[in-house]
């Protein structure tokens, strides 16, 4: 049984409450123990409905709705139990961060956006919240004010390497350059083994190289291999460092380099794309086709994602 109706159980005594809704609490918790959810759900919204200014009937349900993995609704729960009692803040933003992973797992960044908002509005104090606030920004092309949130996040939590890192790439997305460079420096400094911060880093090398600064290819080939120096299990950085050989005309390279991304989770349209034009330079055009298809189911679920 979750702390949270442990805690709402034995907060039940010190109510004065109707009778009823004690009752139908009491019995919620039982059908709860016994793995009988939707009665217990029934039955703590009962007694929400009848004693409506008790947070704990409110927490409970948050619990138990996120214990079954429907957060979108514990977060609803939770925040009315955080509006009867401030005690239940914490608890409400982290489920709500949860919501928010979830929605970016999924790839649904456009419907999540005015969520992140409202939480961030919210939890004001809140680095993790202004991180979350900071991505969705991010993946919907909102860039400068990208750049604000995690400026946000690094002002309320100096010390995390997240938040430094979404700064960086916040302002290589907003075209601050300068800026990004700083902030990746000053990144590389202060956590010399965060494999992400090189891993950001060599993808803004890779983009100067791209726009005409050809010594950048060689720093962003260390800094991409230094990355996973560190953390091997990266994907991004052997797909810009496929990148980087296709660009060179090195087309075996280039397609080893996009099949080690794939094994390690990467499977979005950039990689598909890239990898059908290898394929194309090696002459193996029925493998090209299939990863150009991919790349069009990719781009597909996207969409309908957003």
């Amino acid at each position: 049984m979750s702390c949270v109706l442990l805690s709402w159980c034995c907060g039940l005594l010190l109510a004065a409450e109707p009778p009823a809704a004690m009752s139908l609490a009491r019995q919620a918790y039982e059908h709860a123990r016994a793995g009988r959810v939707a009665e217990a759900l029934n039955g703590l919204r009962e007694a929400a409905r009848l004693a409506p200014a008790n947070a704990l009937y409110r927490s409970a349900l948050g619990g138990l709705l996120e214990k079954q993995g429907r957060l979108e609704e514990a977060v609803q729960e939770f925040g009315a139990a955080a509006q009867l009692d401030a005690q239940f803040g914490q608890r409400w933003e982290t489920v709500s961060l949860d919501w928010g992973a979830e929605l970016a797992r999924a790839g649904r960044f456009r419907t999540g956006l005015p969520f992140a908002r409202q939480t961030a509005a919210r939890f004001p104090e809140s680095s993790r919240v202004a991180i979350m606030w900071g991505l969705f920004l991010t993946r919907n092309q909102q860039n400068l004010a990208a750049v604000g949130a995690y400026q946000r996040a690094v002002t309320l939590s100096p010390d995390s390497p997240e938040a430094n890192v979404g700064l960086g790439i916040a302002q290589t997305n907003a075209g601050l350059t300068a800026k990004a460079v700083v902030t990746f420096q000053d990144g590389l400094r202060r956590f010399p083994r965060d494999a992400t911060h090189r891993q950001a880093y060599g993808v803004l090398l890779v983009k100067l190289f791209e726009t005409g600064k050809a010594s950048a290819a060689s720093e962003a080939t260390a800094m991409l291999e230094s990355a996973l120096a560190i953390d091997s299990s990266l994907a991004e950085p052997h797909y810009q460092l496929g990148a980087l050989a296709l660009e060179r005309g090195d087309a075996h390279g280039a397609e080893a380099r996009f099949a080690t991304a794939a094994s390690l989770g990467l499977d979005d349209t950039r990689l598909h794309y890239a990898w059908a034009r290898t394929l194309r330079r090696l002459d193996r055009a029925a493998e090209a086709d299939a990863h150009l298809q991919l790349f069009r189911l990719r781009k597909a679920a996207v969409e309908a994602a957003q």
